[in-house]
């Protein structure tokens, strides 16, 4: 571990935990007269909420200071503020968050929550409106298909959420909510240009007539890439209406199509991943992709006044990959291209009851929710065909009862089935041609259960703990199937998690969250898809610190500290960082001037390919800092900002010493106007 930046987050942790502990003991509970302030949320300077309202924890409307979990929610005046370009460097600053990308954007970039490794992209669950982005594949979300501009905020569940949200929901579940039409008219125009011939432009209109709102939005980006054969390319166009049917039942309608192309560079070996100009170059100049994908959305809600409320979502997903790995001159593109596709539909239902015993508050939900996938990849050429089928249907239901003012507590439980059917075909010759055979069918059913407890206490309005033990299951992806042992099982998991959130008046906030994670039979990738024998394990803690020195500065730090390793084995879980943290300020200086930096830290972490931690070289630790300027007056705002500005060299993931380079320095600008 390099010390440079180990000392300063140990101070950071250290002072951290002086300064709540001593702030718990020191807050002033006989003032009534004084504020209350949001616990756990990140206010703006000049005016601080009672308390964030977070949806993503329990699929439904919960303070923070009530939710048994490390929460996180960032805004559109955060996101407004960042320094960077893209949302997977946005939450890269937030604690308990490593990136893996391959390629220095957004696309195919896996957000990694609590130490989960190399199958992240299955561990963390992504959600958009509350609808799963997961590919059923290995692949991850589709982060790139969500525009920062239209992210009305963001919200970070840590930890395990399987009763809630099933299978995968192991290191915690990201919801992105984006931004809705209130049916006020409305416009905003956004470009920008940068390094690498980087165009971003986007436009939006909002528009409304009596209960019905629109909202239309459209965007194109275009970039050569920070690599020889890095360029990304893509552009997406969506459409939402909002309708009050009645007094009580509201129905939303949305609908979306994006489409991208993008460079295959390939990894960097060894030799040359230091050097500034050979880590550009690429040994694969002509392989690449394309992506299209097709999504919409229905949502239906009913207040049935005092028999509680009901939610109905309906999700589909339309996705096309078409990409060429390893061309060769010798044969046409068009017989080179692997393809797959995948139709996913996803229906959700949740039921909730408020209701009041012995004058406090308390809650049951209900939660029924339904995914099922048609996924088909073909190899080419001659390669196999896969086919897949997988269908879950679950069932949950959750309680909360306040047991005393500000002490709650929370349990709940799930029952899930999952279902699925695979069949590899193959291409054989015959003397009237080419023909697949189809393979034969196989078919694996699991039944799995989750359950959760946990409990939150507010002392005052000014500071809550919380407490938890939930379980965890996931059960393998369509490509963990595919070349997998005849053993293969779902994995199953045991969390234990508490924390505290306090707030010292109007000038600081911080949160602590320690957790321990086991899991048994994960599921991991070597040769082939299997179990491991030995259980792991992620213990860790994490900080999140917000001060208001003025009224027009904002200084916010983090510090996570996570042990992933094997149980009997000893040695560390690859590709997890055992140091990671991030600082910043945005500062108001002077009339309409702003100015925000950030800088994240990720510490070194074993090869991909490294099991036994003694095969490959250590991927080095790095700093990356960012930093923008902003000129506001009226509807207008014009910026220009630098990513990476110490022009660090540094990879996010490597295999086998192949590494993947992110980009150096990149300067950009633009501006954003609202009508």
């Amino acid at each position: 571990m390099n010390n440079r930046f180990f000392t300063p987050f140990v101070c950071l942790g250290a002072i951290l935990v002086i300064f709540f502990f001593c702030g718990v003991v020191l807050a002033d509970e006989e003032n009534p007269d004084e504020t209350e302030q949001t616990v756990g949320s990140r206010p703006e300077a000049e005016s601080f909420e009672l308390d964030a309202i977070v949806v993503t924890a329990g699929k439904r409307k919960d303070a923070v200071s009530d939710i048994p979990a490390h929460v996180t929610v960032i805004t559109s005046e955060d996101i407004s503020a960042y320094a960077g370009t893209g949302i997977t460097e946005l939450l890269a600053q937030e604690s308990g968050i490593t990136v893996r990308s391959l390629f220095g954007n957004d696309k195919q970039a896996v957000l990694d929550l609590r130490g989960m490794g190399d199958t992240a992209a299955s561990n963390v669950i992504i959600m958009v409106d509350g609808l799963v982005l997961n590919s059923p594949d290995q692949s991850g979300a589709s982060l790139s298909s969500v525009p920062l501009e239209q992210i009305e905020r963001i919200e970070i569940v840590r930890g395990a959420g399987s009763v809630v949200y099933g299978s995968g929901a192991v290191g915690g579940v990201i919801n992105i909510i984006t931004k809705k039409s209130d049916g006020s008219p409305s416009a905003q125009i956004y470009g920008s240009y940068g390094t690498y011939d980087t165009f971003e432009n986007r436009v939006s209109l909002d528009a409304g007539i009596r209960d019905v709102s629109v909202n239309l939005n459209a965007g194109w980006h275009d970039s050569d890439g920070y690599r020889d054969n890095g360029f990304f390319r893509k552009k997406d166009v969506s459409a939402a209406t909002g309708c009050l049917l009645a007094d009580r039942v509201s129905v939303t309608v949305f609908g979306s199509f994006y489409e991208d192309d993008y460079g295959l560079p390939g990894p960097v070996g060894r030799a040359d991943i230091s050097d500034s100009g050979r880590r550009r170059q690429t040994d694969y100049p002509e392989d690449e992709g394309e992506t299209t994908e097709a999504k919409a959305r229905l949502e239906l809600d009913m207040d049935l006044e005092k028999w509680g409320s009901i939610s109905l979502k309906r999700g589909f997903l339309f996705r096309e990959n078409d990409f060429i790995l390893g061309y060769s001159p010798q044969i046409s593109r068009s017989s080179q291209k692997d393809k797959i596709d995948e139709d996913t539909r996803q229906l959700d239902f949740n039921y909730l009851k408020y209701y009041s015993l012995n004058g406090l508050s308390q809650m049951f939900q209900l939660g029924l929710d339904h995914y099922k996938t048609e996924y088909y990849r073909e190899d080419r050429p001659d390669g196999p065909r896969k086919n897949s089928e997988t269908e879950s249907v679950g069932i949950f239901i959750n309680n909360q009862w306040t047991l005393l003012e500000g002490l709650k507590m929370t349990a709940g439980a799930r029952y899930n089935h999952y279902s699925g059917r695979f069949r590899t075909d193959t291409r054989k010759v015959f003397e009237s041609g080419k023909y697949w055979i189809n393979g034969d069918s196989e078919k694996s059913e699991w039944d799995n259960q989750a359950y959760a407890l946990g409990m939150t206490y507010s002392i005052s309005s000014m500071t809550s703990f919380f407490i938890t033990y939930a379980t965890s299951f996931r059960v393998p992806n369509v490509d963990e199937f595919a070349e997998s042992e005849d053993s293969l099982k779902p994995q199953e998991g045991n969390h234990a998690e508490m924390g505290a959130r306090h707030w010292f008046g109007d000038f600081l906030s911080c949160t602590v969250a320690l957790f321990d994670i086991r899991i048994d039979d994960e599921i991991y990738y070597s040769d082939i898809n299997r179990n491991y024998d030995d259980t792991t394990i992620r213990q860790g803690i994490e900080t999140d610190i917000s001060l208001y020195p003025l009224e027009d500065l904002r200084l916010w730090a983090n510090y996570t500290y996570t042990k992933a390793e094997f149980d009997i084995q000893n040695t560390v879980i690859p590709l997890v960082a055992e140091h990671s943290g991030a600082a910043g300020m945005h500062w108001e200086m002077i009339e309409d001037f702003s100015l925000s930096l950030s800088g994240t830290y990720t510490g070194s972490r074993y090869d991909g390919n490294d099991l036994q931690n003694n095969r490959y070289r250590k991927l080095d630790d790095y700093f990356v800092c960012d930093g923008k300027l902003t000129w506001k007056r009226r509807n207008l705002r014009i910026f220009a900002g630098v990513h990476n500005m110490f022009n660090e060299l540094y990879e996010t993931s490597g295999y086998s010493e192949q590494y993947y380079p992110m980009p150096e320095r990149t300067i950009y600008g633009g501006l954003r106007w609202n009508y």
